[in-house]
């Protein structure tokens, strides 16, 4: 068993972890950096601010894709101003970190999430996760007609 392991599994964790999420969007200047603390933090030499995140696990529901929640705070780290410059169609993916606080270059876990129907408000931003959209979109994103690509008829 690799020793961050070990550690989590202890009734008493010494050192802990943190999370780190990263949200990426074609539209974005660059990805959105967060990490769930209160401090800023670095790992990897790339700083990640200090903001609150948090999932809401998904319920079971027939008929339906399961939805991960995800909620963050929206109070001045300019989270809105980026999120508000998504296209239309483009897929925004969050990559979920998982790192050691005493050795903050060590990534332990890696999870994509990609995410759906983004919402702001004054104090959060709420996003479902869920690749329920990536499943239903269309095989070929551009259809093969005598106007679009002339050349094969």
């Amino acid at each position: 068993m690799t020793d961050f392991r070990t550690r989590n599994q202890r009734l008493t964790n010494d050192v802990g972890h943190i999370e780190l999420l990263e949200v990426s969007n074609p539209s974005f200047s660059e990805p959105m950096r967060i990490c769930n603390d209160t401090q800023d933090f670095v790992s990897q030499g790339i700083s990640y601010i200090g903001l609150m995140f948090g999932f809401t696990l998904p319920d079971d529901v027939a008929g339906q894709a399961p939805r991960m929640r995800l909620g963050m705070d929206n109070v001045g780290r300019g989270v809105s101003d980026e999120l508000e410059r998504r296209l239309p169609g483009t897929t925004t993916m969050a990559k979920l970190i998982i790192v050691p606080r005493d050795m903050p270059d060590v990534h332990q876990h890696v999870y994509w999430l990609p995410m759906s129907s983004v919402s702001i408000s004054g104090a959060s931003a709420q996003a479902s996760c869920s690749v329920d959209d990536l499943m239903r979109r269309a095989a070929c994103l551009q259809m093969a007609n005598p106007h679009t690509l002339t050349g094969i008829f």
